[in-house]
């Protein structure tokens, strides 16, 4: 059956969107320590008073849960995932803020407040796409997948559990902030810890030619800053280049004393293609080059975040472009998000093509004053819904 999918689109709920953002800003769920409880009873409340199918899931955490919620098919065509998280960074100092935080402020066309961006925004789209489906009283061939995760802020496995618990599909959009841009590519990144261990002396007893550990880290990173250098210029089509950089140092006991153990952590973004074991030899490579008779260098990789790409000739690709110029009235424009999402996930844990794709300008997430464009909540609800529709029906 073919659906009037302009008549779907006109009736998407502006004002609901909006109301709904307002009130999931107002359940803070900072992360850390992650307090999504809350929002996720909301969110499951509120899919359940409108009739739609909802599940709580409990891994990775109970006192986390998450909630998957469908608008079931016939089952003869795909099944596509949208995905938004729950969880949101702190708000840092109330002094900076202009607005409270944890209330939507309106004004000049903007919805301020924590997440607004990053992104309840988006869950609040994600849940009126499903009311609007279920509203509609049709059944299409595709099933609707709507995932409300935990832990992105932080990295942890929300949307990694929920694909190894089988809610799976053919096609992800995640909504994170990308100026209405599709982001089919997330560079990663890889983090180590190197470890400098030497003799920790009193300055006024040391010799002239002491063995110094600040010395030794000063001349790695000299030589990690040319490393920075040298892969920065490397290019890539979806992504931002490389780069390499130190980001936390800890290092000596007393101010009168020559340190002894110096840790830093060693921050590599990835291309696509790119894995953490080549950083991990590189690194290595890098830190042979420094061999000191009485200093002791280690390194420990710590953690990654795989580097990932969906194809240009995936058809959730051509979908968005058809509906950013059809019912957005926008020029599509391929772009390469310089965070990291749970678009790996989708890629690297379950090869499922995925897209960061959503309202708002990631360069105000994380920040005071934190907002989005009601105007570009509305597009990308349409956008979305009319993606949506023309994925989960065959074409004629």
């Amino acid at each position: 059956m073919t659906i009037n999918k302009q008549t779907l689109i006109e009736a998407l709920s502006e004002e609901l969107i909006v109301e709904l953002t307002s009130q999931l800003v107002a359940i803070p769920t900072p992360n850390p320590p992650g307090q999504e409880k809350a929002c996720a009873e909301f969110i499951k409340t509120t899919l359940e008073s409108w009739g739609i199918e909802t599940e709580w899931v409990l891994e990775p955490d109970p006192e986390r849960p998450q909630v998957v919620a469908w608008q079931r098919g016939t089952g003869s065509g795909p099944t596509v995932i949208i995905n938004a998280h729950m969880d949101t960074v702190g708000a840092g100092r109330r002094e900076d803020w202009q607005f409270p935080p944890f209330q939507v402020t309106r004004q000049n066309g903007r919805l301020y407040g924590r997440g607004a961006c990053d992104m309840k925004g988006s869950m609040a789209i994600n849940m009126v796409i499903m009311k609007t489906l279920h509203e509609a009283g049709i059944t299409l061939p595709g099933t609707l997948m709507l995932q409300a995760a935990m832990g992105e802020e932080m990295d942890e496995p929300g949307t990694r559990t929920l694909l190894q618990q089988g809610y799976t599909g053919d096609y992800a959009i995640v909504l994170e902030p990308t100026d209405l841009r599709i982001g089919p590519a997330s560079r990663g990144v890889a983090w180590h810890k190197v470890t400098l261990t030497g003799p920790g002396v009193h300055c006024g007893l040391a010799a002239p030619d002491a063995s110094d550990v600040m010395i030794q880290f000063a001349r790695i990173a000299t030589d990690l800053a040319e490393y920075h250098r040298r892969i920065a210029a490397q290019t890539h089509p979806l992504s931002p280049s490389p780069s390499c950089r130190i980001t936390d140092v800890h290092a000596g006991e007393a101010h009168n004393s020559i340190v002894g153990r110096c840790e830093f952590i060693i921050d590599r973004r990835m291309l696509p293609g790119e894995s953490y074991q080549q950083v991990t030899a590189e690194l290595q490579a890098i830190l042979a080059q420094h061999q000191h008779p009485h200093i002791e260098t280690q390194v420990e990789f710590i953690e990654w975040n795989e580097p990932v790409e969906t194809s240009l000739d995936s058809p959730l690709i051509a979908r968005l472009k058809d509906n950013l110029k059809s019912v957005g009235g926008i020029e599509p424009e391929i772009w390469g998000p310089p965070y990291g999402s749970d678009v790996r996930n989708f890629l690297y844990d379950a090869a499922i093509p995925a897209v960061n794709f959503g309202a708002g300008d990631y360069r105000v997430c994380h920040q005071p004053n934190e907002f989005v464009e009601v105007a570009d909540l509305i597009t990308c609800a349409r956008v979305v819904l009319g993606t949506v529709i023309d994925l989960l029906q065959p074409a004629e």
